[in-house]
């Protein structure tokens, strides 16, 4: 009976030891320390409204009193007041031509014109949605991001054709004609990030998604002095490998093993820049980033970290999209569109 009771208790000890080992190991990603801190003042935001959506929405533009979305077709925009009563869609006249865009495509809702940004098809479409009239225009080449500067302007960043050389174009949407700074080329594939237009400073902002630098440039395409986000990571740690495409000459890149995702969405308003973050700063605790994921906000003239704030993630691991409009955030989930009041 004795030696029964110590097998028990034994296998109960060495139980209890693999389940411990277990839980410390899962965490360890999040116990690593990054070497910076947050500053958090009134950190919460606080839910306004939430409506349940059919499919996957991402932020495509707002107004005063509207909010477009587009979803992963191009065959239609979805809007909405921005008190999320009612949804309702626009119809786009593109079924001919969605089959190109392959996923490689966002929307770009400025009323009463869409733009539908076809980067594996170098074009941009602009849909004047009252007149129900579609145009296009050709783009230098393939591109991986586009913001609008005024009616008729906007800058690309391109791949330039030379290999995997990108850079940054502003293009005339009417004449098709381009200018371009090859001082702000690159050819290093793992600087991808999201551009952006600060109409408060006419400059553009582009963060780097897998390091802490952001580059600024005036609309003539002149460099001006370099930015970072406040974590430490300054280079990427990323690399790829290249293969030729099934059937033609193409190379094709993917990258070569996983690749850390730093700063995630960006967005531009008034003035202010705010990077949705991944990473855990020292002075956050492990069961906030896991219910949470923070937006740090930044001078966008000067890339000035101010402060930062929580979004909830839901039964999410990331955000599908944000977008700050005023003193509210309007946040897509997989299932549902939630607005916010910011702190």
């Amino acid at each position: 009976m004795i030696k029964r009771l110590f097998a028990v208790l034994l296998l109960t000890l060495l139980t209890g030891g693999i389940m411990f080992l277990l839980v410390s190991n899962s965490r360890k990603p999040l116990d690593i320390k990054h070497g910076f801190n947050r500053t958090f003042n009134n950190n919460k935001v606080k839910l306004l409204a939430s409506a349940i959506v059919p499919h996957i929405l991402f932020v495509a533009g707002n107004s005063d009193s509207v909010i477009y979305f587009h979803s992963d077709s191009p065959s239609f925009i979805t809007y909405a007041d921005t008190g999320l009563h009612q949804l309702q869609t626009i119809p786009l006249p593109l079924d001919s031509v969605k089959a190109g865009m392959a996923n490689g495509f966002s929307i770009y809702v400025h009323y009463p014109d869409a733009f539908v940004y076809a980067y594996n098809m170098a074009r941009i479409f602009r849909y004047n949605i009252p007149a129900k009239r579609l145009t296009q225009t050709h783009t230098p080449g393939s591109y991986t991001g586009a913001v609008q500067i005024s009616d008729s302007s906007f800058m690309l960043r391109y791949f330039t054709g030379n290999d995997t050389d990108q850079g940054f174009c502003l293009l005339n949407l009417y004449t098709a004609t381009y200018h371009t700074n090859s001082l702000l080329t690159e050819t290093d594939l793992s600087s991808s990030g999201n551009l952006l237009y600060d109409i408060h400073n006419a400059q553009c902002v582009y963060v780097r998604q897998f390091s802490n630098n952001i580059l600024l440039f005036d609309t003539s395409l002149q460099q001006l002095t370099p930015a970072h986000t406040i974590d430490t990571f300054t280079q990427s740690r990323g690399e790829y490998i290249s293969h030729n495409k099934t059937g033609s000459k193409d190379t094709l890149y993917k990258p070569k093993g996983d690749r850390m995702l730093i700063n995630y969405l960006s967005q531009v308003y008034d003035g202010k820049l705010y990077v949705n973050s991944l990473l855990k700063a020292d002075n956050e605790t492990m069961a906030t980033d896991q219910r949470e994921t923070t937006i740090d906000v930044y001078e966008a003239r000067s890339g000035q970290y101010l402060e930062s704030f929580y979004v909830p993630l839901g039964n999410m691991k990331r955000l599908n999209s944000f977008r700050v409009m005023g003193k509210r955030l309007v946040v897509t989930y997989n299932d549902r569109i939630s607005l916010y009041a910011l702190p």
